[in-house]
């Protein structure tokens, strides 16, 4: 989605541009080929690169912890030990996120629709994680150890 969206506006932009220019000049709207291709080629390269730079998501974890990185290097880190909960949280436009719960009430959310992670499953797997602390410190049901 976040694709799509870079792709229309680095698309819309130049095409805006060149009808507005070209009415002011010529008092006429010229669209050729010519014009539709290049607003096609600069729609393809400017928006990939705004995507790659502000939207693209990586996400590593191990038994550990995790590590998000956004776009141009927004990363956010943690270890599964610091949080005591885990919730699958649904947000608009069908995108989920599964959230990390600290013990101070401040929470941690992995946008599993947007890394193309089966949201149902991660959180699983992320309550797993989270659930190597004691039954005291963590969900309520018995720890297990990795």
């Amino acid at each position: 989605m976040n694709l799509a969206k870079s792709l229309v506006i680095f698309f819309l932009i130049p095409s805006i541009a060149w009808i507005v220019s070209n009415y002011i000049v010529l008092r006429d709207f010229y669209v050729g080929w010519p014009i539709l291709i290049g607003n096609v080629l600069i729609a393809g390269v400017g928006g990939w690169w705004w995507y790659r730079r502000s939207y693209h998501a990586i996400f590593s974890w191990d038994q550990q912890g995790f590590e998000l990185r956004w776009g141009g290097g927004n990363k956010g880190s943690g270890s599964w030990e610091d949080f005591s909960q885990v919730s699958l949280v649904h947000e608009e436009h069908g995108r989920f996120v599964v959230r990390l719960y600290e013990d101070g009430g401040e929470y941690v959310d992995i946008p599993a629709s947007d890394l193309k992670l089966d949201p149902a499953d991660f959180r699983f797997e992320a309550m797993e994680l989270v659930k190597g602390r004691t039954q005291v410190q963590g969900l309520g049901s018995s720890g297990k150890e990795s």
